[in-house]
């Protein structure tokens, strides 16, 4: 929740979308540790559809195209999600923290990483 509010107050973003970024950040980086899954339960409740909406499937795929492995709809929400969205929340303030241009950054990770 912290981050998403320094985020959203700098860059006036919201945090349906920070919750987008955040997720996609996290599967671009590959599959979750152990240590990943261990979250809070502190900060903004989201449901699936607020953090998804029409995307719910891409997203789905996107994981397991990922992890090479078959994701069930249990493990996908709230597990996956969470975890996905935790460490990618860290991703995304390591890049506000650390970047000069926010938005620049986001668009040529690859680049920077």
């Amino acid at each position: 929740m912290d981050i998403f509010a320094s985020i959203g107050n700098t860059q006036g973003l919201q945090p349906f979308a920070l919750s987008k970024i955040s997720i996609a950040l996290s599967v671009h980086k590959g599959k979750l540790e152990p240590e990943d899954y261990q979250t809070n339960t502190e900060g903004l409740e989201l449901n699936r559809q607020t953090i998804f909406g029409e995307y719910d499937t891409l997203f789905k795929s996107l994981m397991a195209i990922k992890t090479s492995e078959e994701i069930t709809d249990t493990d996908f929400f709230p597990h996956q999600a969470k975890a996905h969205l935790d460490r990618g929340a860290k991703l995304l303030s390591n890049e506000m923290r650390y970047g000069m241009n926010f938005y620049e950054n986001l668009l040529t990770i690859d680049s920077n990483l």
